[in-house]
Parts: C-alpha cells; sequence; structure tokens
C-alpha cells in the first residue's frame, strides 16, 4: 500500500494539473453546447431559406467523429472507435457533397 507522501509525489511527477484539466473540460462542455446551438439555429434557417446544410453538416460531423476519437484514445472503447470512423466519413461526404454542389451551379 502507498503512503500518502508516496501518492503525491507520484502526481506530481505527472505534471498534471487537475484544476487546469477541470477548467479545459469545462470550457470544451460549453464550447460543444455552443456549437450545437449554433448548429441547429444555422440548420433551421437554411431550411427556411431553402438552402442547403451540407457545408455546417460537414464541418459538425467532422468535429464530433474527431472528439470520438480523442475518447477512444483515452479508453480504448470499440464504441468510440465506431463513432469515430462514422463521424469523419459523414464529414467528407457532406464536404464532397457540398463541394459538388457548388461547383454544379
Amino acid at each position: 500500500m502507498m503512503t500518502k507522501e508516496e501518492i503525491l509525489e507520484r502526481n506530481r511527477k505527472k505534471k498534471k494539473d487537475e484544476g487546469t484539466e477541470y477548467m479545459m473540460n469545462r470550457g470544451r462542455r460549453y464550447g460543444v453546447m455552443a456549437m450545437s446551438s449554433m448548429f441547429i439555429i444555422l440548420a433551421v434557417f437554411n431550411m427556411y431559406q431553402g438552402q442547403d446544410n451540407n457545408q455546417i453538416l460537414a464541418i459538425f460531423w467532422a468535429y464530433l467523429g474527431y472528439e470520438s476519437y480523442g475518447m477512444y484514445t483515452a479508453t480504448h472503447q470499440k464504441k468510440r472507435l465506431v463513432a469515430a470512423v462514422a463521424g469523419v466519413i459523414a464529414g467528407i461526404l457532406f464536404a464532397i457533397t457540398y463541394v459538388i454542389h457548388v461547383i454544379a451551379k
């Protein structure tokens, strides 16, 4: 069993600041909420205006895919890897669809 001092020393060597990690995770959480809210607003506006949403869908899905990949690297959960691959593929397909739509005009 490790003593309190050994545990504290081990944590100091990791060079992790739990306060900084907490702050960054909280910031990311609010950032994701804001991005998701803005996505919904723009998607509804685009539908109302008769415009496609491929451009913002590409960004949204690419973000979700890479976020899932980051979670996979930390947890090695197969479902995170599947979500990462699906998100990145969806992002790429929406981007291609957007480019094709713009070129066709």
